[in-house]
C-alpha cells in the first residue's frame, strides 16, 4: 500500500504554529499529531523542561516508537504533525529517510515577539527554552537530506494573509486548498490538552490572526530577555533568507 502524504511543521516555541495546526484540524481529512516528540524530550533530555500539563501516558519515550506511530497512521490517510526542532534534533539528523519521505515546512517568528511571548507564559525561562538555535540546523540538514529547500513561513506573513499563506502551503505540499478550514468555533481541541495553558489565545480564536501581544514582561523590566532576543536574531536572519513573500492577493482566493 502506498503511504499517504505526511506534512511536518518544524518550529520554535511561540511561533503561532498552533494556529497553523488548527487549519489541518479543521480540514477533517488529516490525522493531526501535536508535538508528539515532546514526550521524548521530556523523558530523556537534561535541559530545562517547559511547564505543561500531564503528557499522554500512552506515549512512548523513545524517538523510533513515536515516529513509527505517526508513520503507521499514514496507512489510513494523510498526516500532519508539528513539533519543536529541539525536541529530537539529533534523532532527526540521523534519520534521512524519515525527513525525505515527508513534506517539511518551517515556521519562524520575530525573536523579539517570540521571546516576550514565551516569557509571558513561562516567566522563569532560560536559554534552553527558546529553541531557536536548532531551527536553522534542522532546516539546513533537511535541504541537504532531501535535495529540496523547505518552505519557510514568517508568522507575520501567516497572520496578515492566512488565506494566501495557507493556499501557498497547500500548493507546496501538493494538496487541495480548503478555505472553509480557516474558520472554526472557539474551543480547546483535545490534542492541545497537555499544553492548554500555552494555547489559551489560540483556543479562543475563530481564525488565524495576529497575536494580541499582551505581554506581562518587557525588555525594560527584564533586560536578560533582550540578550535572549539578540541571541536568536542571527538564526532568524538565516531563515529569513529563504522566506518568500506570498504574492497572491487574499481577496482573489476567497
Amino acid at each position: 500500500m502506498t503511504r499517504a502524504i505526511s506534512i511536518a511543521l518544524w518550529t520554535h516555541p511561540r511561533s503561532i504554529s498552533t494556529a497553523f495546526e488548527r487549519y489541518f484540524l479543521e480540514r477533517k481529512d488529516f490525522q493531526v499529531f501535536h508535538e508528539e516528540f515532546a514526550a521524548v524530550y521530556q523523558a530523556n533530555d537534561s535541559r530545562e523542561k517547559l511547564p505543561h500539563g500531564t503528557l499522554d501516558p500512552t506515549l512512548p519515550g523513545d524517538y523510533a516508537s513515536i515516529r513509527d506511530r505517526m508513520e503507521q497512521a499514514r496507512q489510513n490517510g494523510p498526516v500532519f504533525h508539528k513539533d519543536m526542532c529541539y525536541h529530537v534534533l539529533g534523532n532527526l539528523i540521523d534519520d534521512h529517510e524519515y525527513l525525505a519521505n515527508q513534506v517539511n515546512i518551517f515556521l519562524v517568528r520575530s525573536p523579539e515577539e517570540a521571546v516576550l511571548s514565551l516569557a509571558t507564559v513561562h516567566p522563569g525561562m532560560d536559554f534552553d527554552c527558546i529553541g531557536y538555535a536548532e531551527v536553522p540546523v534542522l532546516f539546513d540538514h533537511v535541504r541537504q537530506a532531501t535535495g529540496r529547500t523547505p518552505m519557510v513561513i514568517d508568522s507575520a506573513q501567516l497572520a496578515s494573509d492566512p488565506v494566501g499563506t495557507m493556499r501557498a502551503v497547500c500548493d507546496y505540499a501538493g494538496i487541495d486548498f480548503d478555505p472553509h478550514a480557516l474558520s472554526w468555533g472557539a474551543a480547546m481541541p483535545p490534542v492541545w490538552q497537555t499544553w492548554e495553558t500555552w494555547h489559551a489565545e489560540a483556543a479562543q480564536s475563530t481564525t488565524i490572526t495576529a497575536p494580541k501581544k499582551q505581554y506581562s514582561v518587557s525588555f525594560e523590566s527584564q533586560p536578560r530577555l533582550r540578550a535572549m532576543a539578540d541571541f536568536c536574531q542571527p538564526f532568524y536572519a538565516h531563515m529569513q533568507r529563504f522566506s518568500s513573500p506570498i504574492k497572491t492577493r487574499t481577496e482573489e482566493l476567497i
